[in-house]
């Protein structure tokens, strides 16, 4: 009987304290977590703050971040110890976190240990910090035809000279001293940093100071929209300037259509002139007889 009992015990024991570990191990917890927005080759604070839901106080707790695989450093300690949290308290851990100039932006996840003494516990996890990088979009436009009254494509650049990537990126256009021949709006998507795309649309030039005048649409890696207007004068010439200048130049056709009634007229005068000597000199041979 007594045996019995004793078995009894050590297998509730036995099951029930893991559940009984598991508790107190989920009691301290990291109840929140405050990150600053970090630029590259900036610097931002970390906040964490960690709650002690047991019915005892702890001691000598210790929060280890682990940068290894990140591009964060610290300016101190990646470690800190707060002497004790008491029951049904909490207290918070802060870190100065800097990235390299060269950061990525993006959303990372820091790999963290938090222990504490007088409960043989260990708790794991990661932290999410954002890096982020403004865009800083350039423009210029060039046109493959620059003559007034005369078809051409007109090509967009946007530049991307920011270290934050552009997203979703589109481009309407308000036609100013030409004609659009093609679509008024595009879209180009994103724009990595330190990249460029184009876009072209076809027009018919109506003006000698024609304007490519649009709207930019984008958003950032955090979905905040921006709109950005953009005015780029083009270099137009008339038609007379342009033949001046070597941009355009006669057909080889009208040429070669010139050279060929210039041989005709040729060959008509001197045909004429021919039948006129011997017209002459038959006129004189017979006077002469």
């Amino acid at each position: 009987m007594a045996k019995s009992f004793y078995i009894t015990m050590i297998a509730l024991v036995t099951l029930i304290a893991p559940l009984l570990l598991t508790s107190i191990s989920s009691a301290i917890l990291i109840q929140d977590v405050k990150s600053d927005t970090i630029y590259p080759g900036k610097e931002g604070q970390l906040r964490v703050e960690v709650e002690n839901e047991l019915n005892d106080d702890i001691e000598d707790v210790t929060l280890s971040l682990d940068l290894t695989n990140t591009p964060f450093s610290t300016t101190g300690s990646s470690e800190d110890t707060i002497d004790q949290i008491d029951s049904d308290d909490s207290d918070t851990f802060i870190f100065t976190l800097t990235t390299s100039a060269t950061a990525k932006e993006g959303d990372y996840n820091i790999p963290y240990i938090l222990t504490y003494k007088n409960i043989s516990s260990t708790k794991k996890g990661t932290i999410g910090v954002k890096i982020r990088a403004k865009t800083n979009l350039d423009y210029s436009v060039s046109i493959d035809n620059p003559i007034e009254g005369e078809q051409a494509k007109m090509t967009l650049k946007i530049i991307n000279k920011g270290l934050g990537d552009a997203r979703f990126v589109s481009v309407k256009l308000i036609p100013d001293g030409y004609t659009l021949l093609s679509e008024d709006s595009t879209y180009i998507g994103n724009i990595a940093s330190d990249d460029f795309e184009t876009t072209s649309f076809d027009i018919s030039i109506t003006s000698l100071n024609p304007i490519l005048t649009a709207t930019i649409d984008y958003e950032d890696l955090d979905s905040k929209h921006y709109t950005k207007d953009i005015a780029l004068s083009l270099n137009v010439y008339s038609e007379q300037k342009a033949y001046e200048l070597g941009i355009k130049t006669k057909s080889k056709g009208m040429i070669y259509i010139s050279i060929l009634i210039l041989i005709i007229l040729t060959w008509f005068i001197v045909r004429t002139i021919r039948k006129f000597l011997r017209k002459r000199k038959s006129v004189q041979s017979a006077k002469s007889r």
